[in-house]
């Protein structure tokens, strides 16, 4: 069969089926450009198509490449694209299209129906075109073939800004009670001084702090507009721009993945191929997998942005030594396909995740930069009326804001016009108040799978979801279930795995209602979206294999196992609680340590003599929600170097992921999107903004992930996952 160019072809089309002004003329092949045949690749298989209209309107019918690799068939009610959405009130009802596989449980029949074959080969676009950079590794390779050059790193600090806060406030707590230090032989000796709030303060508002890889990232979310970069082309001699570039920095510790940028222009490379170079600070407590997952659009016959293609996971590299910075260059397809990156912590998920989009989209005629300078201006890092005036767009009711108005609280004004702050002279009762008030927000801050203080979930919803601080927290609704379904997996109630914080463990077969109840609870409206990893179009699992010791083990867990890279400073020492296998965690003491190194003592210069805690678990379950790495975690899955280093890149670049690492899947919105904006409205009078969304799934999940559900105006970390 003769290969049909589907560009020339639309051009006879256009009048009768497309709204298209003017001819379609086919891309010329060129260095970074290449049209294939797509017969006899994959699945792939030109048919007549009802190309995606808007909001359900027919234009005609148009042939096209399906099948993976090319696109999959996309989900329809009877020639309506996507799925009926429908508000009543307060809320909203969607339905989606019912699935193209038949129903089977991927989790009681593994894998499923809904999973496809591996297809080694890029990604092809509706119109026949090969996306390049699209096969991110090859059946019986260790090869990461999306890796543009060795991964390099260089030292740095570890210290996380959790550590630094829980340090000042750890001061405070002591300062309150009057106590003297073990090694000062009067009281008030323990002094904290204003510079020290000053820290605080820094460290919230993301302020240049010397000696702090950290420094520049705010934790609280308040500077979108400063987080938007445009990729730099790049040209040959003869000025042929031949790819791009563009840099970004993250660090990852606990809970936490930030990064200083969260919107991608890719304007100026449409037409080649790019790459990002991350560089990845990995703080204590941030052992992770490198896994950005990125998302592709399609292109109509029209070569104008269409719907979803396929998503892929680019990498998953070991990063298993705190205090290094990792440098990792990724390939990208070309600029016009680009979508978004969702980078994820798949050990801690939720709500371990970072997303970078793509800055030209539109949401409501606007891109979503401009969604981002409606809220918070235009540079809120500009100065500090513009930081104040953005970060007064963030609610109180948010544990990072909480922590701001008491550290300012405690700091008042400055003295004079001079811009100094005199040395705190509180009273011990206030001081007590204040700093429990700092412990109580610092607690609901370094855990976002729990609702945080002010806010009662929902007993009617599935889960129930907090916005503030232009992030998500989750209620523990999600963890009820009873585990493997119609089997006693012997893990004992869904509660207690840690893997699933956020879990929809009844969505096993279709149809499933999942009732999500939505509260804002910063100054400012927040959307909701809901997409699908490839439960309705299919998901494709691994190139290469992954660490074999993220295995299950092949007995019960009785003695406590030590979380690498998890260490806590506390006065008194907490029992071991010895129950196996009940995910619980506990604190252990390290002999003869004495604020190991930093913490207090490198703040406020008083060596008081606290035991460092050790993170342990008797949990067999893998991975859990608790930080570093796991007692199932090989912490070297890699060769080593001479000198017992990592060699970070030796021929066996095992990861030590999912089983489905480097796994494609085609991406579908179920709710929210194209099929309708569902918005949240702002706090009012200290009372959250409420919506509440029902959703009938009439497909079976993928084995990847069950429900990814964010922000899509203000996407970066606002995402809650349920698995």
């Amino acid at each position: 069969m003769k290969f049909i160019n589907t560009r020339a072809l639309a051009v006879t089309l256009a009048t009768a089926s497309l709204a298209v002004s003017g001819s379609v003329q086919a891309l010329p092949d060129s260095p970074t450009h290449t049209h294939v045949d797509p017969i006899g690749v994959g699945a792939c298989e030109l048919v007549t198509d009802n190309w995606l209209p808007p909001l359900g309107a027919n234009p005609g019918s148009i042939p096209g490449w399906l099948g993976h690799p090319c696109a999959q068939p996309r989900p329809n009610h009877g020639g309506f694209f996507g799925s009926m959405q429908t508000t009543v009130g307060d809320t909203t009802f969607v339905v989606t299209p019912e699935g193209q596989f038949d129903p089977v449980s991927p989790f009681d029949q593994p894998p499923g129906t809904n999973f496809i074959n591996t297809v080694n080969h890029n990604l092809v676009d509706f119109n026949g075109d090969e996306m390049p950079n699209t096969q991110p590794s090859a059946l019986g390779s260790s090869e990461y073939m999306l890796h543009d050059g060795p991964v390099t790193r260089i030292p740095i600090n570890p210290t996380n800004p959790a550590q630094d806060l829980d340090s000042i406030i750890d001061a405070l707590e002591l300062a309150a009670t009057g106590e003297k230090s073990k090694k000062s032989k009067k009281s008030k000796d323990i002094k904290v001084k204003a510079k020290y709030i000053d820290f605080a303060i820094n460290i919230l508002e993301g302020n240049p702090i010397k000696d702090r890889a950290y420094s520049g990232f705010p934790m609280l979310h308040y500077n979108g507009p400063n987080k938007w970069a445009e990729v730099q082309p790049i040209y040959d001699e003869e000025g042929v721009k031949i790819g791009g570039n563009l840099d970004v920095d993250m660090i990852y510790f606990d809970q936490h993945i930030e990064a200083n940028v969260a919107l991608i222009d890719p304007s100026l490379v449409q037409d080649v191929p790019w790459t990002i170079t991350y560089r990845v600070n990995i703080l204590s407590g941030g052992l992770e997998d490198f896994s950005p997952m990125v998302m592709n659009f399609d292109r109509t016959p029209a070569d104008t942005v269409g719907p979803m293609h396929a998503s892929m996971d680019q990498s998953y590299f070991p990063m298993l030594e705190e205090g290094n910075e990792y440098t990792v260059k990724i390939k990208e397809t070309l600029g016009k396909y680009y979508n978004l990156t969702y980078t994820w912590g798949w050990r801690i998920h939720p709500p371990r995740v970072q997303v970078t989009e793509n800055a030209t989209k539109m949401a409501g005629g606007k891109t979503l930069l401009a969604h981002e300078v409606d809220v918070f201006g235009a540079d809120p890092m500009g100065s500090e009326a513009n930081k104040l005036a953005a970060i007064a767009k963030i609610g109180d009711l948010s544990p990072a804001k909480r922590m701001w108005n008491l550290f300012h609280e405690l700091r008042g004004p400055a003295a004079g016009n001079s811009g100094k702050y005199k040395d705190l002279k509180v009273d011990p009762t206030e001081l007590a108040a204040i700093s429990a008030d700092l412990r109580a927000a610092y607690l609901d801050w370094m855990d976002r799978t729990k609702l945080p203080a002010g806010v009662v979930a929902d007993p009617n919803a599935t889960i129930t979801l907090l916005y503030v601080n232009n992030t998500i927290y989750g209620s523990r609704q999600g963890i009820t279930g009873t585990g493997v379904s119609g089997d006693d997996s012997g893990q004992g109630p869904a509660a207690f795995k840690g893997v699933c914080n956020g879990c929809a463990h009844d969505w096993n077969i279709r149809p499933y209602v999942y009732n999500v109840t939505l509260y804002n609870g910063d100054n400012f409206p927040h959307g909701y979206m809901n997409v699908d990893f490839g439960g309705s179009r299919g998901w494709e699992n691994q190139f290469q294999d992954t660490d074999p010791t993220t295995a299950l083990a092949a007995h019960d867990h009785t003695e406590p196992t030590v979380i690498e890279g998890s260490y806590f400073t506390i006065v008194d020492d907490v029992l071991l609680d010895t129950t196996p296998n009940l995910g619980k965690q506990a604190l252990r003491n390290v002999p003869g340590t004495i604020n190991g190194g930093g913490g207090v003592d490198q703040i406020f210069g008083d060596d008081v003599d606290y035991g460092i805690h050790e993170l342990i678990s008797n949990d067999r379950v893998f991975p859990m929600n608790s930080g570093g790495s796991e007692e199932f975690l090989e912490p070297t899955p890699r060769e080593l170097n001479a000198d017992g280093t990592i060699n970070d890149n030796a021929e066996q670049q095992f990861g030590s992921g999912c089983f489905f690492t480097f796994g494609r899947q085609h991406s579908w919105p179920n709710a929210g999107g194209p099929w309708g904006g569902i918005m949240v409205p702002p706090v009012t009078g200290g009372v959250p903004g409420t919506h509440k969304v029902e959703i009938t799934y009439n497909f079976e999940p993928s084995r990847r992930l069950k429900i990814y559900q964010f922000d899509p105006l203000h996407h970066d970390v606002a995402v809650y996952s349920l698995h």
